[in-house]
Parts: structure tokens; sequence; C-alpha cells
């Protein structure tokens, strides 16, 4: 029963704009808000109009109750299946049936992180090919792995021509729902909320559906649906279905009295659904309960029936508007429609129906998710389920891993068994439930099993207890592993492997480098590839913080000759291209490690992100020290937006705020290293960071005493300065304020340590940092011009900047003025181009003190806004886009992620003032004619 939506011009006008803006390459949402019936989906039908009649591409959809457990079922829906008109869809579908897989350390999150960002892509895809828009009904029901992928659209509306527009009911608990709106409210996406209709357009659309004005007790009754469209239409059709309404002229009576009268919706919805044939009842019945869209197949095997025994009784319910075909499917007009029915069964026989189309979908092949979502509606699996289950297993934990641990559950109460115990603590590792992965192994593991199985779950245990931080307590799990009787060598192996990993993470390196070379040995004895690559990558970190960087080296490009080449297995749980990157950043080969650097992200990304963010971390850190300051930022922002197992953000955090400090800026990092509390006790490699940007922000603040206790209390206080390697970022800092300060014996110190790295490993840097801190403690000009040179050898800008800075203070002191104004021209020059304002304005202060009097001000720091602003990573990615290159061609033609490549975008329409991607290549274009 068509009808012309009543009641919404002002909202239909702003559709309109919305799409017009779209379509003209802005990026726009909206959330249409409002309780069941009110005519939301009725919205979206003229949204999606609008859309097409302006040449935008629609994906639309609806997320279901029944598959909030299934990741991307919401999106899923949307996208379709036509896989010939999306580039990109038929390997989306291929990751949702888990063809590819990411290995155990990412799990479940691994898996939707693949998922998410193939989606991503192609949706940048699409969008720079023509506007397109997402329309979703019922978010509120959405899974939690679509409003993610939602939440992250929205956030890049600045780059895309996307229209996202939203359905909702009002959500009153909190929710994955109701926390997207929540979130998509803060970054101010309108929210409409649609009203009851008024009495005069309750009256007009009554007119339409009837044919005639409605007199007054028609109008009465009418007014009992409190102006909710779909509440009128349902009565005025159950009324028209029983012949009580009498259209000679005005209708002014309603034969039959109040009595006949529905009383609430879903009693509309059954007096209508009664005047059907008998057949079509019965097939309704049966197919409400296979949720709001099904295929001809599911129907036909459900029902038991050949489809030409059901052609009428479909054609029927789509004449009466309860079914609907929608992308080769058949739907309910109206879920509410759908759960009336559902609602009307006894809880029994809705469970046993359940449990009877779980049966027959299984018989089908049907997915094994449309599968387990009606087993999971039974109240108890029976003996032919659990043998389905055991036999799905494999495909239901990569496509529905929540689902799959709740079936298990069930199916262990039916019939306990040590299998289900094991495949349980698989589920439950791989969906991420750590604690419940641990209880499980701990009770598999009180009873009696084959070695090779109690291997696995000893393996499977030390996973879950090391991946809930208790790095000490996965020693001693390995360790007991190690020492069973019958466990097979490649499997020892790999638990010294492990062994080793967290005991270099707790820094108990002999005992790290040991477990390592067991693992190596007992990896080639075996012929297992993996347990040697571990070991000799574990070996290579260990031997990295212990200053033999050469020979650390040399063990990572072994571990890759173990591997069979440079390209790791989406299982492999090791990062060989970090600990290489990390070896060549510190002997000062910094192009090749930001390859090894930049070839990690792309193999994390192949895997699930695992080690994702410490690899975008790892590239901060290169770009921080070589200058390119901007470029970090971009790297600091990607690792934040992915998903951070390893918990690498706080250390971008840090970083972020180092370089916000020097630039004179306070932002949400330098808040969080001002208020995040330091602790001794958490022994790591990269906390130095927090304590460097706190004692810089103390500094930046005019405390040069805090920030010095900060960096004593760290270095002295710990034992930290002998034992890890990347404390000399640090010493210039420090070696400065001990100078200030007149703290000779810690300068002392300083350069003692200083001296000594070097002489172990004399490369540039290391040289530079020597030259440094001996330059200041002996107040040696030489010196300081050499700590210069060599940093200017090893490409690290900011601290050849602070030898220069320092040599013009003991020039200064000498009295020769001229030589310490060349100097301080020199090294705020060099702190300009990076932009570290800070630094520029506390140098000329310092020589200020030195009465040196400054000829005239420093030049103008360096644009943060305009052409000017631009680096020369941005000013590529600009003309990318002026090209209509979307960010996955961005990507990969600068080889980096499809995440930097948004990232650089961003910050070029930040620093060009630009809202879209089309004013920013509009501008670009303008640019190059100019």
């Amino acid at each position: 029963m068509a009808t012309t939506l009543r009641g919404r011009d002002g909202e239909q006008a702003r559709l309109d704009l919305l799409v017009q803006q779209v379509a003209a390459g802005q990026g726009r949402a909206m959330v249409l808000r409002g309780e069941p019936g009110i005519g939301k989906s009725a919205m979206l039908d003229v949204a999606e109009a609008f859309c097409r009649r302006a040449g935008i591409s629609v994906l639309r959809g609806q997320a279901s109750e029944m598959d909030h457990w299934l990741p991307f079922a919401a999106l899923s829906d949307c996208l379709g299946t036509d896989t010939a008109e999306r580039p990109g869809l038929a390997r989306i579908r291929s990751l949702l049936r888990g063809d590819e897989r990411v290995g155990t350390l990412a799990g479940a999150a691994g898996q939707e992180f693949l998922i998410a960002e193939a989606i991503l892509s192609s949706l940048d895809d699409w969008c720079s090919a023509g506007p397109v828009a997402l329309l979703v009904d019922d978010v509120h029901w959405a899974d939690t792995a679509s409003l993610a992928v939602i939440h992250r659209l929205v956030r890049a509306l600045d780059q895309l021509p996307l229209l996202v527009l939203l359905t909702s009911r009002p959500v009153p608990e909190p929710s994955p729902g109701s926390r997207l709106l929540v979130s998509l409210e803060e970054h101010e996406v309108p929210t409409v909320t649609l009203g009851p209709l008024d009495e005069d357009k309750v009256a007009e659309l009554v007119a339409e559906l009837t044919g005639a004005c409605p007199g007054d007790r028609l109008r009465d009754l009418v007014a009992g649906a409190a102006g909710n469209p779909l509440y009128v239409i349902e009565l005025i059709s159950a009324l028209s279905g029983t012949d009580r309404l009498d259209a000679g002229g005005p209708i002014e009576e309603v034969d039959g009295g109040d009595s006949l009268v529905p009383g609430s919706l879903n009693a509309a919805i059954f007096q209508r659904l009664g005047s059907l044939n008998a057949g079509t009842r019965e097939m309704l019945r049966i197919v409400a309960l296979l949720g709001r869209a099904f295929s001809a197949a599911e129907m036909t095997a459900v029902l038991q029936r050949p489809v030409t025994e059901l052609l009428a009784p479909v054609a029927e319910a789509i004449t009466a508007g309860v079914l609907e075909e929608r992308g080769g499917l058949l739907a309910f007009r109206h879920d509410l429609i759908r759960r009336a029915v559902v609602q009307s069964y006894s809880h029994a026989v809705r469970t046993a129906l359940h449990q009877q189309i779980g049966v027959a979908l299984a018989a089908m092949n049907a997915p094994v998710e449309r599968v387990a979502e009606h087993l999971l509606e039974t109240s108890q699996l029976g003996e032919r389920d659990v043998e389905w289950l055991r036999g799905a297993l494999d495909s239901l934990v990569i496509r529905a891993p929540r689902l799959a641990v709740e079936l298990l559950r069930r199916a262990r109460d039916r019939s306990a068994s040590d299998e289900l115990d094991f495949e349980l603590v698989r589920a439950l590792l791989w969906a991420g439930q750590l604690p419940e992965a641990e209880q499980a192994a701990h009770l598999l593991l009180t009873r009696p099993l084959p070695v090779e199985q109690e291997g696995v779950a000893r393996w499977w245990l030390a996973q879950a207890v090391l991946q809930q931080g208790r790095v000490l307590e996965t020693v001693a799990v390995v360790r007991a592993a190690a020492e069973l009787e019958g466990v097979p060598l490649a499997q020892v192996a790999r638990f010294h492997a492990l062994e080793a990993q967290a005991l270099h993470l707790m820094v108990r390196l002999d005992e790290a480098e040991c477990a390592a070379s067991l693992a190596v040995s007992g990896g080639r004895q075996s012929g297992d590839a993996y347990a040697t690559a571990y070991g000799l990558t574990t070996r290579s970190a260990v031997l990295l913080v212990t200053r033999r960087v050469e020979e650390a080296l040399d063990l990572v490009d072994e571990a890759f000759v173990a591997l069979g080449g440079r390209e790791t297995q989406p299982d492999v749980q090791l990062s060989p291209h970090l600990a290489r990157g990390y070896c060549l950043a510190d002997l000062d080969r910094a192009t090749e490690a930001y390859e090894d650097f930049r070839e990690g992200v792309r193999q994390s990304e192949r895997a699930g992100g695992a080690f994702l963010t410490w690899h975008q971390s790892a590239i901060a850190n290169l770009e921080f020290l070589r200058g390119n300051w901007d470029d970090a930022l971009t790297a600091i922002q990607t690792g934040l937006d992915a998903s951070d197992p390893l918990d690498v953000g706080p250390d971008l955090r840090a970083l972020g705020a180092m370089i916000n400090i020097r630039r004179g800026q306070w932002t949400e990092h330098t808040e969080f290293v001002s208020t995040a509390p330091l602790d001794l006790r958490a022994y790591s490699y990269t906390e130095y960071l927090h304590w460097w940007a706190r004692a810089m922000a103390r500094d930046a603040d005019g405390d040069s005493e805090g920030a010095f206790h900060l960096l004593e209390t760290l270095l002295w206080e710990s034992d930290r300065l002998t034992n890890l390697v990347t404390l000399d970022h640090l010493f210039p800092d420090a070696a400065r304020l001990a100078f200030c300060l007149g703290r000779a014996d810690r300068l002392a110190a300083l350069e003692a340590s200083a001296r000594e790295i070097a002489a172990f490993q004399p490369s540039p840097n290391k040289r530079g940092t020597a030259a440094l801190c001996r330059g200041l403690a002996e107040a040696d000009c030489s010196l300081l011009t050499e700590s210069a040179d060599a940093y200017q050898t090893a490409g690290r800008p900011l601290f050849m900047a602070f030898a220069q800075e320092n040599e013009a203070v003991l020039r200064a002191r000498a009295g020769r003025l001229n030589q310490a104004r060349t100097l301080l021209s020199q090294a705020v020059q060099t702190y300009v181009t990076l932009g570290a304002d800070w630094d520029a304005r506390r140098a000329e202060d310092r020589l200020s003190r030195e009465g040196l009097k400054l000829e005239s001000r420093r030049a103008p720091t360096k644009a943060a806004t305009g052409w000017d602003a631009l680096t020369t990573t941005e000013r590529l990615v600009l003309s990318m886009v002026a090209e209509g290159c979307s960010n996955p061609q961005i990507a990969e033609r600068l080889y980096v992620s499809r995440r930097t490549a948004q990232t650089h975008v961003s910050r070029v329409m930040a620093k060009l003032g630009k809202s879209s991607r089309a004013e920013l290549a509009v501008a670009a274009m303008l640019r190059t004619e100019a």
C-alpha cells in the first residue's frame, strides 16, 4: 500500500540539501531518530530517490537484532553481492567467509581490522569514482564491527564525497549503538527526531489511503495511533479488509463499533494478516523466524516445499505490502510486522522452530553463521546440532567468534568432552576473551591429555597470560611446558622463543639471550623455521639493547633466511622488520631503516595489525630524529587510529608531546604526558620517552631544576644509565640542563657513559653525543664543533642545533661574540626549519643571558598554515589528490598504509584551510595554473 510521505517537508528539504552537497563533493552525515513506525525507513526511501536523481551511488541496508553477534552484518547488508560492479567487494566477501585469516596473536580483533580496512579502502576507491551514499536502517541493532567502521567513515567525511545516513530508535540504555550516536553528536553530526504527525497530516494520510476525507468518528479512531504513520496505515488496512469502512462520501461511520477496532499496532497487523489466505499466513509465520531478509532457497528448505508451490503465497504477501523484493532477497517490508508475527509464538514453540530451521539450513550448506544464529535461539542443543558444530567450528570461529564461544559452552553443557573444552580455549583466545581463555585452559589442564594436545593447551595458556600483561607468569608457564616429557622438539623450541620474548620484556637480558639460543638450536634441529626465526629475532633484540647492534643486524638477517625470504606469514608471531629497522636506525642507516619499518607496516596490515602500531611508533621516532616532524606526527596519528593490542599508544602520545612542546604548542599529547603517572618499577624500553617529554614540559614552563630532577631520577636512581641503549637520545637535553645548573658531577657521569657507548659503537650519532657531553664537561668548543659535524652526518638536525647552541654559549663566555652570533644563527635557523619555536626562543634567551646582544631577531617561524607549511611528502600527496587519486591509490604510490595516506590528506587540508577533498583538488589545480 504505497503512500506519499506526509508531514515531513522540513526533513525532506534538509535531506535534499545534504544530497546536493554530497553531489558537489562534500561529505555529510545525519541521524534520523524516532519510535518504530514513525517513518524513518520512508525517509530513507526519499533519500535514496534524491541520491539516484543526483547520480549518487547508493549502498543501503538494515541492521538486524538477530545479527548483532555477527561482525560486519549491517555493513554486509549494505554492500550487496554485485562483485562485478564493485571492485574490491569480492575480497571483502572472501575475508568475511574467513578465506584469508590472520594469526592467533591478532585474533578476532585482527581479523576485524583486516575486514574493516578492506571495506574502508573499497569505499575510498568507490568515492573517488563518484559520490556514494551509505544508508543504514535500524543502526541501534548494528554489530560493533559495523559501528566502528561507520564511526571511522564519519570522521573521514572531510575527505570523501560520502553521505552517511542512519536511522535509530531512541536507545535509553548504554549500548554500542547508543555510544555511536553520542560520539556522532560530539562530532557535530546532526540528529533529526521524527515526531508524530499532527491531526491534519493524519487526516491527509487517511484520505490518501481510503480515497475519501475521514469523518469525525474515523478521526477519533485514528487518533489512537498517536500520529504514528505505520499504525495509521495498518489500522486503515485492517478496517478495509473487513469492509467496516463506509466510503459513501465523507467517511462518518465505522461499522461494527469501537470494539472491533484494533487496540494496538500488533493487533492491527494481525487483523490485516487475517485477510490473507491461510497458506500465505502459514508461510509468513515460518519465514518470519528467518529474519528480516531471506533467500528463496532458504525459504524452500525451511518450508520443505518446492518453489512452484510458494509462488502464489509470495505474490499475495508482496501485493499486500507485507513482503518486498530487495537485492535478490525477499524481505519483510517493515520489521515491526515480522516481529509481531514472531512474538505470537510461545517461547517453547519458537525455540523448537528455530532448531528445525537450523537443521534445515545446515542440510542445505547455508553459511555457518546463518545456522548458528538459529541454534543459539534454541533452549538446548541436540546431538545432531553438536555434530554440526564440530564440523563447522573452524569457519564459525573466524566468522562469528562470540557466537562460536556461546555455542561451544552450550555444547559442553549437553555432552562434556576434552575435545569441546580444547576448542573452547581456542575460540576464547581468538575472540580476545583472555581471562576466560586462561580459566578454560587451566580447567582443561587439570585432566590428563595427550602430550601434544597438552603442549598446545599450555601454549594457549601462555598466550592468554602474556596478552594480559603478566609477563613473569608467562615465563613460569612456558618453562613448565618445555619440561613436559614427550613434547616434540619443535614445540619445545617455540616455548623457549616465547620465554625469551617475555624475559626480554622484563629486561632480564642474559636469561633472554640464553632462552633465545635454545629456541634457535631446537628450531634448527627440528627443522621448525618459525621457532628458529622467532629465537633469532628475539636474540637480535637482546643484542640491540646491549649495544651489539651489528651482531643484532646479522641475526635478524639470519631470521629472514630461516623464514625463506623477507615476506612473513600472517600467522607468524614476530616482526623481524621491526628489529632490523631499529638496528639500521641506530647505525645511522635511516633510509634503509625507514624501508624496513614501512615494509613491516604493510605486512602487519596483512596480518591483522598486531604489530602495526609498533611499526608506526618506530617510523615516528625515526622521523623525529631525522627532523621530519610533520611526517612523525602523521605516523603518530595513524598509529593512534589503529588497533593497539600491544599498548603502544602512550608512547606515541609521549613522542607527539615532545614535538608539540618543542614547537610551543599545548595539545592533548602534552596534557597526557603532564598528567600520566610515571612509574620507575614499570620497566620498559620506551618509558624514557615519557620522562623526557615530562621533563621538557617542565623546562618549557621555566622549571629547569624540576626538568633535570626528572631526568636525574630516570638515569641514576633507577640504574637505567648503564642498561638501555636508547637513553642516549635524551643525553643532549640532560647535558644542557646539567651544564646550566652547574651539576658537574652529573655532566661527568653522562660524558663517561656517552664515551663508553661511542667506543663500543662508533656510529656518527653516538660519536656526536659523546663529543657534546665531553665538550660541555670540559668547555671545549672544538669538541662541540665535532659533535655538530657528527650529528649532521648522522642526519640528526635537532641534536646538531643543540651542539651549535652549546658552542655559541662557550664562545660567548670567551668573548668571541661574532663567532657565537654565527653559531646561534645556525642553530636557530635549524630550529625554525623544524618548527621548534620553543627551542629557538630558549636558545636566544640563553645567549642573551651570556651577554650576546642580538643585532636582529631571528627569522620568522616556520609557517604552520598555507602552502609554505606543506612538507615534501604533503606536496606529493596534494598532487595525487589533484589527479583524482583515492587514498588507497596514494598509499600504493607512496608505499605506505591507507591510514597514513588519509592522515597526510587531513593534514594538507588543515594547513590549506580546505573542508573537502574537492576543494583541495581545485586549489591545487589553480595553484599549478598560477
